[in-house]
């Protein structure tokens, strides 16, 4: 087989475990980049355009011959130093020690508990609703929620919210689950285009629709709920607000083109609009009118940005800094990241050491500390490997993951 041969052969390995693996793109988690994203977008119209689970992705890392792309949620590994246009992990002088396990360096904040429920369902953690309790679903076939729980983190019990329903004809599955207001909101589309938002008590009970609104075939990217009302945008660009108990959407004057960052901001590009340049590279408050535009210097490539920060890379190398150009440092771990680091403060990266995979890690880059997520990389037929990354929840302060038959859960609000 010749290079040529084996490169062709390994990018279609790559591009069916993504199909396989990740759907679409997590709530906080970035967009699939522009060839990707093409090929993705038609594969299943009855599944939805956002994975509804906390921990579909965070970004990754580059650290093969075998894509061009940044991919969310995996790692592929069979490191070819060199390459051009292939960015690939620096070998150290000094090899590399995984750091010390995540439960040992932040007890207080580590939570390891059973990752399927009673009965033997598997738990997706989506949110913190308290301290000691988790929004988690269950899934009764791929993407499809069948049930909303409050899980006891003390007690290891699951307490039903709601059974969610899907009605006929329904073309996106529930999406976006939030919580606020003693509340929980999602979405999802019917096959004549409209999009219903549905609500439902954390105490229990059953949902409601609370409003419905047409928005484009592509449904929508953000969905809040912020005091009395719900606010969303659509990934065609335009933002609303509803209230939950129920009524008519209104849209947000002068947002026909925005998407939702987060309340009050919104701007352009969307996370799915790639090829129109970084997301959120320029951001308007919708409340004060107040806009804030993104720095980019020469050789650098910017990948995605919130109200204050920016990340990308150059040079090899993954970078966070402030939306004004200032304040620029290197992040740690492999090179390539889409994701901004959480708060600005904690990053989850792959760490190799050459061609050899170290550990997956979450870093407080205020403190300088790290810990070992447990989580392993699996061996591929071509002779690299592929690891999960897990992604943080949109409300900031969840991070879970799956270890074989544990769920961690950590809450970063604890470090």
């Amino acid at each position: 087989m010749t290079r040529r041969d084996e490169h062709t052969q390994s990018h279609a390995v790559v591009e069916e475990t993504l199909r396989r693996t990740l759907g679409h793109a997590a709530g906080n988690a970035p967009p699939l980049p522009a060839a990707l994203t093409a090929g993705l977008d038609g594969h299943c119209r009855r599944r939805r355009h956002r994975t509804q689970a906390l921990l579909a992705a965070a970004a990754v890392v580059v650290v093969a011959d075998i894509t061009t792309g940044i991919t969310t949620g995996i790692t592929t590994g069979r490191p070819q130093p060199g390459t051009p246009g292939h960015p690939s992990p620096v070998a150290t002088a000094t090899p590399i020690d995984p750091p010390q396990p995540v439960e040992d360096v932040w007890p207080q904040a580590v939570r390891k508990v059973p990752a399927k429920t009673p009965d033997g369902v598997a738990l997706r953690p989506l949110q913190f609703i308290d301290d000691r309790t988790l929004l988690a679903s269950t899934w009764s076939s791929h993407e499809k929620t069948s049930t909303l729980y409050a899980y006891d983190l003390d007690t290891h019990q699951p307490r039903a919210i709601t059974d969610v329903v899907t009605p006929k004809g329904t073309v996106l599955f529930a999406s976006d689950f939030t919580v606020g207001g003693n509340r929980v909101a999602w979405w999802s589309m019917l096959k004549d285009g409209t999009i219903q938002i549905w609500t439902a008590p954390l105490s229990g009970g059953a949902p409601e629709v609370a409003t419905t609104v047409r928005a484009g075939e592509r449904g929508l990217d953000h969905v809040e709920i912020v005091g009395d009302r719900i606010v969303f945008s659509a990934r065609a660009g335009g933002v609303h607000t509803a209230p939950p108990s129920g009524g008519p959407a209104s849209p947000v004057p002068d947002t026909g083109s925005l998407h939702l960052l987060s309340w009050p901001w919104a701007g352009t590009p969307g996370l799915y609009d790639r090829a129109e340049g970084p997301p959120f590279a320029k951001i308007r408050n919708v409340e004060t009118g107040e806009t804030r535009t993104a720095v980019v210097h020469d050789g650098e490539e910017v990948t995605t940005c919130s109200v204050a920060s920016c990340a990308g890379h150059r040079e090899g190398k993954s970078f966070l800094r402030s939306r004004d150009g200032s304040g620029r440092r290197d992040l740690p771990g492999s090179p390539g990241t889409r994701t901004l680091p959480l708060h600005d403060r904690f990053h989850v990266t792959s760490l190799v050491d050459g061609r050899r995979f170290i550990a997956v890690a979450l870093y407080d880059l205020r403190t300088g500390r790290s810990g070992d997520l447990g989580i392993k990389a699996e061996p591929t037929e071509h002779g690299g490997y592929a690891v999960s990354l897990p992604g943080f929840d949109r409300a900031g302060r969840l991070l879970a993951y799956t270890v074989g038959k544990t769920l961690y859960v950590i809450d970063l609000s604890k470090i």
